[in-house]
């Protein structure tokens, strides 16, 4: 299903986008005890996570679209 080798890296950078929200969350909860703080970059975690996934799900879509005209143009 992932013939471009590129779920791996998607699902790394996803997981280091998120853990990046979830650092800034914790750390902007315990300077200003304000838990909307925190919620907000929790939610921005989440979404943060899917973003990549959907960034990464174009990219595979322009690698087919590439292939493909390579192809069509060889023959």
């Amino acid at each position: 299903m992932d013939k471009h080798n590129t779920g791996r890296i998607s699902q790394i950078l996803a997981i280091v986008v998120s853990l990046f929200f979830l650092f800034i969350a914790v750390t902007g909860y315990q300077k200003t005890g304000d838990i909307s703080v925190a919620l907000l970059f929790g939610l921005l975690a989440v979404l943060g996570y899917f973003i990549v996934k959907l960034l990464f799900l174009g990219v595979n879509k322009l690698l087919d679209s590439l292939e493909n005209s390579r192809k069509d143009s060889a023959e």
